[in-house]
């Protein structure tokens, strides 16, 4: 696993940690693999933000801002905020079970929920499309000097979200029972359906538009639609049995299953 600690975390005691927990490197960023950053420092420089976003969003690269953050809701790569809370014991992961007590903050905004304990979003995840890597904010402080006894279950941890963000979908799709292999477009497009719930398709083509989650142009989303309706992965508004099959089956049902984590998604 490449991992890479960006900006300030490199040369702080906290990164020591993680280079001795998970054997994680300074330098430039990497073609693949995963990077990094104190979240404050993320938010404090919004240019540099948008950089770091941006370098995850191609396939094989996770971007990981961990504690300390400053307040503030931030819009890079869309609307996100850190919020001081109690901390509640407990956790959805072995990691997050074994650092609850010394977790400040719930993670809010247009964000996927990786992990919740108690109504609170421990870690959030955004991507652009379907085939793209993976943005994550988690409250877990992956640099506690716990970790160190928890090696393990820290580089589970990282390489769960890096074998997510792998996932090509050009070079795993395979057709469905339909004959029908689904592009990047048409992922996008049966995740959407799955979150929401419409009348009809051009609803769902409004609700496409106005997403935070999903980013498609509006020619290759009606053409998207009509192609996953011809296959019989949709009805009216929503995904027909077949799609949610394909869905559930494919390279992208852990992430749709995130999704229904999310009210009104």
């Amino acid at each position: 696993m490449n991992l890479l600690l960006l900006g300030e975390l490199g040369s702080h005691a906290r990164g020591k940690t993680l280079t001795a927990a998970a054997g994680a490197t300074q330098g430039q960023l990497p073609e693949c693999g995963i990077a990094i950053a104190f979240g404050k420092e993320a938010q404090h420089s919004p240019d540099q933000l948008t950089a770091w976003s941006a370098w995850a969003d191609k396939p094989g690269r996770v971007l990981v801002l961990v504690p300390p953050f400053q307040r503030g809701i931030s819009s890079q790569p869309t609307p996100w905020e850190a919020r001081r809370v109690d901390p509640l014991a407990g956790g959805l992961t072995e990691l997050g079970r074994v650092l609850a007590s010394e977790r400040q903050h719930e993670i809010r905004g247009e964000l996927v929920p990786a992990e919740r304990v108690g109504g609170q979003m421990v870690t959030g995840t955004w991507r652009r499309h379907p085939a793209a890597g993976l943005f994550v904010v988690t409250a877990l402080p992956l640099w506690s000097l716990l970790t160190l006894d928890h090696r393990d279950l820290l580089r589970e941890w990282l390489e769960c979200f890096l074998s997510d963000a792998g996932r090509s979908v050009e070079s795993n799709a395979e057709p469905s029972s339909t004959g029908f292999t689904p592009s990047p477009d048409d992922w996008a497009m049966l995740l959407h359906l799955y979150a929401g719930s419409y009348r009809h398709a051009a609803e769902a083509l409004d609700a496409l538009n106005a997403s935070e989650l999903f980013r498609l142009e509006e020619k290759s989303a009606r053409a998207s639609m009509c192609r996953l309706q011809e296959a019989g992965l949709t009805s009216e508004g929503g995904l027909s049995e077949s799609g949610r099959i394909v869905l559930l089956a494919g390279p992208h049902a852990t992430y749709a299953r995130a999704l229904e984590m999310i009210p009104n998604a």
